[in-house]
């Protein structure tokens, strides 16, 4: 029998969820990577309470559902029959009046969600937002630079970081706006995980994000059309891969866009590797107003 448990705090998630997540680390890295984060600060993400749920089946831990309002409902990779559980989990939200954007996640189990959700709430509909895949990388392919250097994003750079942002979040259909980027550009650099390609100026930028047990991500590569096509952003990401695996890492993931096959070509000549699909859905009503996203 499918059980959702509901979670006061990410502590909690990880206490009881934690090692069923981490089977499968790099596929599993962003429901990891929020939930730590949400360990560490409950409102990282907003004031609105997160909503944390384990799924269950007969006591066992077969997967994860976390929230972060007002986004899409993010699921990890589920161990048992897909429909089953997903129609006990849309049962359960449907219980606590939860309305949802949209929902990410390993594309069969969002693909199952979707189905269940729209099977239920006959005034909605759903379609796909963006159709992704997630690589990993242990190891990095040996290979010439161009000229500049990877360097951390410091305070006098929050202003164009900001900018670069906000530019990065309409390319990639989420915009923000700009004091919005502004905040994400000052907790990056804060949090000293924004880099950027410098070769005399700042050409391009990566981010280090959602570290995990072994792992940690990297997101948020943009180089500002002015510098493309030079190698900027593979050298970025390479040279920040590099450093992270040195670091401490056992392995830095990624998700592309399946939509950009230059993004896909540049990482797996650095040498990421893919290890699954996951699909975005955007929920929307029959009046035909897009949801918050």
């Amino acid at each position: 029998m499918v059980e959702i448990r509901s979670h006061n705090h990410a502590s909690e998630l990880i206490s009881l969820s934690g090692s069923y997540l981490e089977r499968h680390e790099s596929e599993n890295n962003l429901p990891i990577g929020l939930v730590y984060k949400l360990a560490e600060a409950p409102h990282y993400y907003g004031f609105k309470s997160p909503l944390l749920l384990s799924i269950l089946e007969d006591e066992k831990v077969v997967g994860v559902a976390i929230m972060t309002p007002p986004r899409r409902i993010i699921l990890s990779k589920i161990d048992t029959e897909f429909l089953v559980a997903m129609r006990q989990l849309v049962h359960h939200l449907r219980g606590i009046n939860t309305r949802l954007p949209g929902v990410v996640g390993p594309a069969a189990e969002a693909q199952a969600f979707s189905d269940c959700w729209i099977e239920e709430i006959f005034s909605e509909s759903a379609r796909v937002a963006m159709q992704m895949r997630v690589f990993e990388a242990r190891k990095v392919v040996d290979m010439s630079l161009p000229p500049g250097r990877l360097r951390l994003a410091r305070p006098d750079d929050h202003l164009l970081m900001a900018k670069w942002i906000a530019k990065f979040s309409e390319e990639i259909r989420e915009p923000v706006d700009l004091e919005g980027a502004k905040n994400h550009a000052e907790r990056s650099i804060k949090g000293q995980e924004l880099y950027i390609w410098d070769d005399g100026v700042p050409v391009s930028i990566a981010k280090e994000s959602r570290p995990t047990r072994n792992g940690t991500t990297i997101n948020t590569v943009y180089t500002p059309p002015e510098h493309r096509n030079k190698g900027y952003a593979t050298s970025c990401v390479w040279s920040l891969t590099q450093k992270m695996l040195m670091d401490r890492y056992s392995f830095c993931s990624l998700y592309t866009d399946l939509s950009n096959p230059t993004s896909n070509s540049i990482y797996t000549k650095i040498g990421y590797v893919p290890v699954g699909d996951a699909l975005v859905f955007d929920f929307r009503s029959d009046s035909g107003l897009g949801s918050k996203i």
